[in-house]
């Protein structure tokens, strides 16, 4: 069952930086709607660029809304997930504390650092850290696409409950922007 996620990349060139000789784009990064997504990443490397297909999709414009979907996994020896139009990529999160950080399949940390009290809710749940005990990882597949969803026209999304789900957002056009689905 994958888990996905929407959000608002919008380029921000003030936040570019290099961190040990490794130079990191800057993005602000947004609910559908606009509204800053608290969330620990305002930068990413030419691999999370790359996955999440940034360049290509921002060609000709600064901002593009992506969907991210996380296929939780039994091991890292699982079947890599296949899903046409997407690019996927193998990680894994592991939970110290508070905090779940990414890391690459060969165990090399990422600067993604997910914190609860600290992060949105929403991104929180949606990485499974919650579910976790401490030192223990969840393995996954991360895929991003471009959203498919019709946001052409600006409203407000407003939150509508969470009935034991993660985050369900409505309001026309926007609905079903970070939803549960099972994927075949």
């Amino acid at each position: 069952m994958a888990r996905t996620l929407t959000l608002l990349f919008r380029r921000d060139p003030s936040r570019d930086r290099h961190e040990e000789k490794i130079p990191f784009e800057g993005y602000q990064i947004m609910w559908p709607d606009g509204l800053p997504a608290q969330v620990a990443v305002d930068a990413l490397c030419k691999h999370g660029q790359r996955l999440l297909g940034l360049g290509k999709y921002l060609k000709d414009c600064s901002e593009k809304l992506i969907d991210l979907k996380f296929f939780p996994l039994v091991s890292r020896e699982d079947n890599l997930t296949r899903l046409p139009g997407h690019r996927i990529r193998r990680f894994f999160v592991q939970r110290s504390g508070n905090q779940g950080r990414i890391h690459f399949m060969d165990g090399t940390p990422t600067t993604v650092v997910a914190e609860i009290g600290r992060d949105e809710a929403d991104v929180i749940n949606w990485l499974g850290i919650p579910n976790l005990g401490e030192g223990e990882l969840q393995w996954f597949d991360l895929g991003a696409t471009l959203s498919e969803a019709d946001f052409t026209e600006k409203k407000k999304v407003r939150k509508v409950g969470r009935e034991g789900k993660y985050g369900v957002y409505s309001s026309t056009p926007w609905d079903k922007i970070f939803s549960q689905s099972s994927v075949s």
